[in-house]
């Protein structure tokens, strides 16, 4: 699976994990988790794979 379609797939968990019906704590430690996981990938994403050295 590659990043951006895992991306995908934890932005639409984040966006049903209101109506899951999961209780309130275990519910926002979820959304945590995968926010940090999104913010995570979505830097390694914006970061170039072979960055220019120094001159």
């Amino acid at each position: 699976m590659s990043k951006s379609s895992l991306l995908v797939l934890l932005g639409i968990l984040v966006i049903l994990a209101p109506f899951s019906g999961m209780p309130i704590a275990l519910r926002n430690l979820s959304e945590v988790i995968f926010g940090i996981i999104v913010l995570g990938m979505g830097l390694s994403m914006r970061v170039p794979k072979n960055p220019k050295e120094p001159v």
